[in-house]
């Protein structure tokens, strides 16, 4: 059937305009471009992230993009489209911490050693990765207050916050937003996570076609150039591969 007599997906999608959506948005246009469907997309800009799930699940908007869980895949307010969009990426990850700290960080050889350290760990409140942290045993501040004042806090020393795990294609973004925390040299944690992209029930029949768009972007290698052309750089800076890799559980579903 040719491309011209297929009906378009209307899409409306939440943003955030400093680009962090930008691999995530292209993926889903080149991959969708690549089976040859027609698609509008409505863009919908800098509204809070638990706004964007609740506007999401009324229909306001009708794709977001977050960290896979158990409790979204479950939420019959949300369709979970079946495709790991950083292939495993996000849960590698590194440490943005304050830039009179590297020397604290260096006794770590282990998950225990972190722990031992006393060091507090920041993140948003209710993401999922808190979850893995507080499964490890490890010390952690939720923050519930815009997420941006959170680098500051770590900065300051004295707000309940020493280091922030970032990953691997958003540490060194950051770092150079924020010159004036640093990047922790040695230490890798891992654990499986993912983002994926849900829908909002209203559009439940799109998601065949947007799993069956990112599968041709996987087997084509479509998928892998994004990445690399989004975060190659960066990952490739960070030397992964010289770090000391802490495995970590999953989020506790």
């Amino acid at each position: 059937m040719p491309a011209s007599s297929i009906a378009p997906l209307e899409l409306r999608i939440a943003v955030v305009s400093d680009g962090r959506a930008d691999y995530f948005v292209r993926l889903l246009e080149e991959s969708l471009k690549l089976i040859q469907q027609p698609y509008h997309i409505q863009y919908v800009k800098d509204i809070p992230a638990r706004r964007m799930w609740w506007m999401l699940g009324r229909g306001d908007i009708n794709l977001f993009y977050g960290m896979q869980s158990k409790e979204k895949d479950n939420d019959k307010q949300l369709v979970p489209v079946r495709n790991a969009l950083t292939n495993g990426l996000i849960g590698q990850r590194v440490l943005l911490i304050r830039r009179s700290d590297t020397d604290a960080f260096l006794p770590v050889r282990s998950v225990g050693d972190l722990k031992h350290t006393g060091l507090i760990a920041g993140f948003g409140a209710g993401w999922g990765d808190a979850r893995v942290w507080k499964s490890a045993g490890l010390p952690l501040y939720e923050h519930a207050a815009p997420w941006n004042t959170i680098y500051a806090m770590v900065t300051a020393g004295n707000r309940h916050v020493d280091y922030l795990p970032r990953g691997v294609i958003e540490v060194l973004a950051e770092a150079r937003a924020h010159p004036e925390l640093a990047v922790e040299p040695r230490l890798l944690l891992e654990y499986p996570a993912d983002f994926g992209f849900y829908l909002s029930p209203s559009v439940a029949h799109y998601r065949p076609i947007i799993e069956r768009a990112l599968q041709a972007a996987e087997a084509s290698g479509l998928k892998a150039r994004l990445i690399d052309e989004a975060y190659g750089a960066d990952i490739k800076a960070l030397n992964l591969n010289r770090r000391l890799r802490l495995r970590l559980p999953a989020a506790p579903d």
